[in-house]
């Protein structure tokens, strides 16, 4: 009974420790974020073979997909349940080969608001802004939607929408959390003679992000 006592008196302590600590900062705190996404349209069917390999294989580069970084500001509001964020990032998927390198890669500027909804759960609601989008494909072979081929030497820019972002990050700890993610944005060439179609960029996406205090 004692040691039920104990256990019982042990628990709440941490758990009142833990429900005291504030894990979302005060003022102004820098963070960056690391993580990976998946989804969106097809750009350009690619084919890649492996260095030291002579199998032959289909890559997708995604308007949605890939290795996403970020670096921003987080500021929250004085005691209210509210943080706000400013970040600029690097989001790019890509294929290489011995016969070329393919890649997608855009530069999103983002501005989100978070709602706390309990001390470690925070929801967000944003804008964001893919800049400096281009489709960069060098050696290789090109398919293209008609399913005809050609060599690949091209780089293209490409023109983002203003996308919504909606995320659900939790604070493991004050300086650390994970963040699930949802994005819907659109792409669409800058030269319209070569394709006048849009891409949807339309995205998931799981992250973690360290907060410097």
């Amino acid at each position: 009974m004692r040691r039920a006592l104990a256990l019982a008196l042990a628990l709440g302590a941490i758990t009142s420790t833990a429900l005291a600590e504030d894990y979302n900062g005060k003022g102004l705190r820098p963070f960056v974020g690391v993580g990976f996404t998946w989804g969106g349209d097809t750009i350009a069917p690619v084919t890649i073979t492996p260095q030291g390999s002579s199998t032959h294989y289909e890559e997708d580069i995604s308007a949605g997909s890939g290795l996403a970084l970020q670096l921003g500001l987080s500021y929250r509001l004085g005691d209210a349940p509210v943080t706000l964020q400013a970040s600029y990032g690097y989001h790019n998927d890509q294929a290489s080969g011995v016969d070329g390198h393919f890649s997608f890669r855009r530069r999103p500027v983002e501005f989100l608001a978070q709602y706390h909804a309990t001390n470690q759960l925070r929801v967000g609601f944003g804008v964001r802004r893919s800049t400096r989008a281009q489709f960069a494909a060098v050696g290789g072979t090109c398919t293209a939607l008609d399913g005809s081929t050609a060599p690949c030497n091209d780089h293209e820019r490409l023109k983002a929408s203003t996308g919504i972002v909606l995320e659900a990050e939790w604070m493991a700890t004050p300086s650390w959390g994970l963040k699930a993610r949802l994005v819907h944005e659109t792409y669409r060439f800058e030269d319209t003679t070569l394709d006048d179609q849009k891409y949807k960029g339309d995205h998931i996406g799981l992250m973690t992000s360290y907060y410097f205090n």
